[in-house]
């Protein structure tokens, strides 16, 4: 199959485990987190917190080894780390830990730790700092001050046709995105205003099975006319989604859709993307299609590529 051809390796952060006193991931429901901007709060979050939604923690877990069980099946090598025990405490709950994506970025041997914006989850930067550290034996690199970057506003991909770099500037800043472009040094960088908390909220792109970088999939309406031509001056397919592939509009909560982990040829999310023909147009690329549902994870405002991260 084409997902073994290209197989990647990939980094997940096991489930906090259920101790005496803490019952569980999100116990007392999902904390509601905001960065710098209005535009950066949590849909997600703010959705569960109104509907007092608390996860259930066999289905959550049932979830999660299915998620597992689903990237083995697309071809993924796994290195699963252990929840550090510093967050599953009864006075430290916040556990949005688990989506390491958020924590950093893996470039060759270095780990580009993260500085969040969100001040409830700064200690989460650390944490995924030392345990990539230890677990990898990849080399820290910090930020200078002033710059934040959080793992979640960043796309970053090699193809056949160049490398490309996606920053969010939701929660994360220019400074934060300059810093790591100076290290990677990619064919071409983008920065991206939106309304989505994170970047990979409202995007991503898709690659073919001979690692083209063929189509991006963007939920547009929460993207600035500015940043959206910057994506069509590529000259790549865009797909427009609605937000109900994305993280939701008003008193509707979304499928999280776009919000995908890929690799050449292959896609995971946790949903069919909802709006006409985007499922069509990846059949046409040639895209291998895997589908795990992770509801307990979307009240958190997470899925897949959130849970997720490579090792480049």
């Amino acid at each position: 199959m084409n997902s073994y051809k290209h197989r990647r390796e990939i980094i997940l952060l096991g489930l906090a485990p259920i101790t005496p006193e803490v019952k569980g991931m999100w116990h007392k429901g999902y904390p509601v987190h905001q960065g710098e901007t209005e535009a950066s709060i949590n849909f997600a979050t703010l959705y569960a917190n109104k509907k007092g939604i608390i996860p259930d923690q066999e289905l959550l877990r049932r979830e999660w080894l299915d998620f597992v069980g689903t990237l083995l099946q697309a071809g993924f090598h796994l290195n699963i780390i252990p929840f550090p025990a510093e967050l599953n405490r009864p006075d430290s709950l916040y556990h949005d830990a688990v989506f390491i994506r958020d924590g950093g970025l893996i470039f060759r041997g270095i780990w580009i730790k993260s500085r969040f914006s969100v001040k409830d989850r700064m200690f989460e930067g650390e944490f995924h700092a030392q345990l990539i550290e230890s677990k990898l034996g990849k080399t820290v690199v910090s930020l200078p001050e002033g710059a934040y970057l959080e793992g979640g506003d960043i796309n970053y991909l090699e193809t056949s046709n160049g490398s490309y770099y996606f920053g969010g500037l939701s929660r994360s800043n220019k400074q934060g995105h300059d810093f790591v472009r100076e290290i990677i040094r990619p064919d071409h960088y983008i920065l991206v205003k939106s309304e989505g908390y994170h970047l990979d909220t409202v995007f991503t792109p898709v690659v073919t099975v001979d690692n083209r970088l063929a189509a991006i999939i963007i939920a547009a309406d929460g993207i600035s006319p500015e940043s959206m031509a910057q994506v069509r001056s590529l000259g790549i397919e865009v797909l427009e989604v609605s937000a109900q592939d994305s993280s939701g509009a008003g008193e509707t909560l979304g499928d999280y859709a776009v919000n995908a982990l890929i690799a050449p040829g292959v896609m995971v999310n946790s949903s069919r993307f909802s709006t006409p023909g985007v499922e069509e147009a990846l059949k046409k690329l040639g895209i291998e299609r895997y589908v795990t549902a992770l509801s307990s994870f979307r009240y958190a405002g997470g899925s897949v590529h959130c849970l997720t991260n490579e090792v480049y």
